[in-house]
């Protein structure tokens, strides 16, 4: 999530350099780092030597998956270790390595399983190492404190051996990890995203930009360095660009807990192949949001359930000594328990709704539609992606409509089980609560007030008006204002948002952009009133054209 205000998107974050970080890797299996020179660079282990004869080394590469299990009815949950499965490494990196020098290196396939031919040089130790970085697509797990060092799982060999297994141990000692012998983690965070990723590249041609995951023992849920792993929560940084991961023996550790890792997977697919204008912050059940945010952590969690495929949401953390967890289903949770006022400000109805056009052999009357996760790729990426509206269900749904073979009848009844109108345009016409949060703006220049409604975070929908105005082709200028209170302003165009200002507690907040003639723009703002009540008088809002 991003945090607007004290957050990481708060900082001037300069993206480091990831392709190079191969040539460094953190080998627990070992309980030692390697630092590895790149393949063809100069060592002083005897890599100039003669070369050998050639050597086919084979094995496996596995690591243990810990089930995180919840009981909707009993509202308890842990990680259940005793129900370890071992599952293959696929599509990693193995490398043969001869001291520092990287003999040879290829990929696991979909079981794990590796071949790799090499000709040792030298007299250097023998090692071959499988890396938590997968190629097709370019995932790599690093460890934020250690200098984004990549996590592995390797071995010693010799030239007489031929097969040799790798696996990466859950380290759980029964009441805590096993520093040593916790080397699963960054395996089970790569294969959940790793099953995302396929699982859309299965359904329509995808090229990922290379994603960058942070996870650290050292990583927990408190704000400030990240290199010192003080990390927030787990998140997806849309400022780096990157997924942090909390791994903190006995506070929070989400590496098995595989639906917050799509999750926050599922936020690294917006950044990069769709589009999130989101306001993050907080945010739980019952709540009634801003529609953006209602719509970016709804559909986080249902592409979680969707892809993974698993509808039960489990989440876990150490309650005091007690490893517990919470949850919620997808399918079959009463929505009275977490979504008391269901419709478009509900993360939780957006998150059953989302599900609820993708599930199928469901038997309930108002769920008719099975949609399969191509024409959901396709509206992410294309009208969800370009719309001039701002990114809330209503877009998504005004674009779902408009796929070939999409039943705007059915979808209209699961709407309306949701509490949600029958919604005919990106603006929400059709659902008059979304529909009550954007003003057209009939002409610049234009002022108006502001309706918000204090004691509640900068993030709900009471706090948040949008205004959409049509380009002139010439500068415009667009100001928020409070004679006590803070206010924010920010305006969105083009499919991004292009100025924002909130830099003072009280006073006025003005933004300048260029237009295009007849271009539609939308302008947020946004309050901060901590009293409960309306503002008194409202802020203003003044857009001229110069």
């Amino acid at each position: 999530m991003r945090e607007r205000q004290g957050g990481e998107n708060g900082m001037d974050v300069t993206r480091k350099p990831t392709r190079d970080l191969t040539c460094k890797v953190l080998a627990l299996a070992f309980t030692l780092a390697l630092t590895t020179a790149c393949p063809g660079d100069d060592d002083d282990d005897g890599g100039n030597g003669p070369l050998g004869d050639p050597v086919t080394l084979s094995g496996t590469v596995t690591y243990d998956f810990v089930p995180a299990v919840y009981s909707p009815s009993t509202r308890r949950g842990t990680l259940e270790f005793n129900q370890a499965q071992k599952r293959p490494v696929r599509n990693a990196v193995v490398q043969v390595r001869q001291g520092t020098r990287v003999l040879v290196d290829g990929t696991t396939n979909q079981e794990g399983r590796y071949t790799l031919t090499y000709r040792p040089s030298g007299s250097g130790a023998l090692t071959v190492v499988a890396l938590a970085k997968t190629t097709q697509p370019e995932i790599q797990i690093e460890d934020n404190t250690d200098n984004n060092a990549i996590w592995a799982v390797g071995g010693d060999i010799t030239t007489t051996v031929t097969t040799k297994d790798l696996h990466a141990t859950h380290g759980w000692a029964g009441t805590s990890y096993t520093a040593s012998r916790r080397i699963a983690a960054p395996f089970a965070i790569l294969d959940s995203m790793y099953t995302a990723s396929r699982a859309f590249m299965d359904a329509r041609p995808v090229n990922f930009p290379l994603l960058k995951v942070n996870w650290s023992p050292n990583n927990v849920p408190q704000s400030g360095s990240k290199p010192q792993g003080r990390i927030g929560t787990s998140h997806f940084s849309f400022a780096e660009n990157e997924i942090y991961v909390l791994g903190r023996d006995g506070v929070d550790t989400d590496e098995f807990d595989a639906h917050v890792i799509v999750h926050e997977w599922g936020h690294y697919f917006e950044a990069n192949l769709s589009r999130a204008d989101s306001p993050g912050g907080p945010h739980s059940s019952g709540d009634i949001l801003d529609p953006r945010l209602a719509f970016g952590e709804g559909y986080g969690n249902a592409l979680a359930s969707i892809l993974l495929p698993e509808p039960l949401y489990v989440d876990t953390m150490w309650s005091g000594s007690t490893l517990a967890a919470f949850g919620f289903d997808a399918e079959s949770e009463p929505p009275s328990t977490d979504d008391p006022r269901k419709g478009v400000f509900s993360e939780m109805s957006v998150f059953r709704l989302l599900y609820d056009l993708y599930d199928s052999g469901t038997n309930e009357s108002y769920d008719r539609v099975s949609y399969d996760l191509g024409i959901l790729y396709d509206v992410l990426v294309g009208p969800q992606k370009a719309t001039p509206a701002l990114t809330t269900i209503g877009s998504f749904i005004n674009g779902l409509k408009a796929q070939s073979g999409v039943n705007a009848a059915d979808v209209d009844t699961l709407l309306a089980h949701y509490n949600i109108g029958s919604i005919s345009s990106d603006f929400g016409d059709g659902d008059t609560p979304l529909r009550a949060i954007y003003t057209h703006v009939p002409g610049i220049p234009y002022t108006t007030e502001v309706p918000l409604v204090g004691g509640l975070d900068y993030n709900k929908r009471e706090q948040n008006q949008y205004y959409v105005f049509t380009g002139t082709g010439r500068n415009m200028t667009l100001s928020a204002s409070h004679a006590s209170q803070d206010v924010g302003i920010e305006v969105f165009g083009q499919g991004r948002s292009l100025a924002e200002s909130d830099i003072d507690y009280t006073g006025t907040e003005t933004v300048s952009i260029p237009t295009q003639a007849d271009a539609r723009y939308v302008v947020v703002v946004y309050g901060f009133k901590e009293t409960a009540g309306n503002y008194s008088p409202f802020p203003t809002l003044s857009i001229t054209s110069q």
